[in-house]
């Protein structure tokens, strides 16, 4: 016998599935959560009994009155399961009866611990329906769509940029040395302000190309002020014009400048080929645009860029006090 203190309809007495988990005063004065693993047959209230405002569950005191006034309140009463005719069986009495006799013939049931094991392992149970139930959300709530796997083929700098100029088709329709031109402002970084400006460019659609660039770029800008981040650096376009006449088998002499040695030069011809492979396998099987990235990656590797460090570069040393840069291998 018990008396329920409460029904656990309600948080914090109803758990993570649902069920409800009373809370009661046993005859041994002890306060415990019950579950449906203890009610092996269904239970019927035998008497109501007033539980007064100031009850703590506690208090050992106010635990003894309130099972004092229990045992009083059912004294003379008999107690005991209803005689055979008092009450309808309850379909698959007999199998439930065996089965509760084969639980107090187990083992574990003499265990003095039974009780907290039995709640720890309810309480595991719960949380791995609980670890199933996110899975499931997250699983129906996550999707990567064609963009994301785009930009997961893409490791640069400036990768989500590449990405939006990969799905807005910015860089469709060019010849190879024009897409080498226009994905060098991705890769490319000056290392002066001064050495930026003027920017030479080539003919053709290279210069339109590159003005809507820095436009998607702008917008991503926006977005990342907006979100109070800053991870994209502008587009550079001063390599634009050397990628383009290199990648067109120009000499290399004609192609360097004041500002650009010969180790900067591979360098950025090694890295832009790099990305121009990455563009190759974001861009998909069979498209246009991955055949002319690899034709712009081949149209790249000629003469010096085919040197395994910068060392076999011909000599045209590094910028006073930068001599860190032109000694990484090409």
């Amino acid at each position: 016998m018990a008396v329920v203190l409460d029904p656990g309809i309600g948080a914090p007495g109803r758990r993570a599935d649902g069920l409800p988990v009373p809370l009661v005063l046993t005859a041994g004065r002890q306060v415990r959560r019950l579950s449906a693993a203890d009610f092996p047959v269904p239970v019927q209230p035998i008497d109501r009994i007033r539980i007064p405002n100031w009850f703590s569950a506690r208090s050992p005191k106010h635990r003894r009155d309130l099972a004092a006034s229990v045992l009083t309140k059912l004294a003379g009463r008999d107690k005991g399961p209803p005689r055979r005719g008092q009450a309808a069986q309850a379909p698959g009495q007999e199998e439930i009866a065996a089965l509760r006799r084969r639980v107090r013939g187990h083992p574990c049931h003499e265990c003095p611990d039974l009780d907290e094991h039995a709640r720890h392992a309810e309480r595991r149970a719960r949380l791995e329906r609980e670890v199933r139930r996110l899975e499931t959300t997250v699983a129906g709530r996550s999707r990567v769509t064609d963009a994301g796997r785009r930009l997961a083929c893409l490791y640069t700098e400036l990768d989500l940029l590449a990405a939006e100029c990969l799905r807005r088709g910015l860089w469709d329709g060019l010849s190879p040395a024009d897409l080498a031109a226009c994905v060098s402002a991705l890769t490319f970084e000056s290392r002066t302000a001064e050495a930026a400006t003027p920017v030479r460019l080539p003919g053709g659609p290279v210069a339109d190309v590159l003005a809507a660039t820095v436009s998607v770029w702008r917008e991503l800008d926006d977005l990342e002020t907006e979100n109070r981040l800053s991870f994209l650096r502008e587009p550079d376009p001063g390599f634009a014009w050397a990628a383009h006449a290199w990648a067109r088998g120009k000499p290399l002499e004609s192609v360097l400048g004041p500002d650009l040695t010969p180790g900067d030069f591979v360098r950025a011809v090694k890295q832009l080929m790099d990305l121009l492979g990455q563009v190759a396998v974001a861009a998909g099987p069979g498209t246009p645009l991955r055949s002319t990235a690899l034709k712009a990656v081949d149209a790249l590797g000629h003469g010096v860029v085919t040197y395994s460090s910068v060392e076999e570069l011909p000599a045209a040393g590094p910028p006073p006090g930068d001599t860190a840069r032109d000694t990484l291998p090409a």
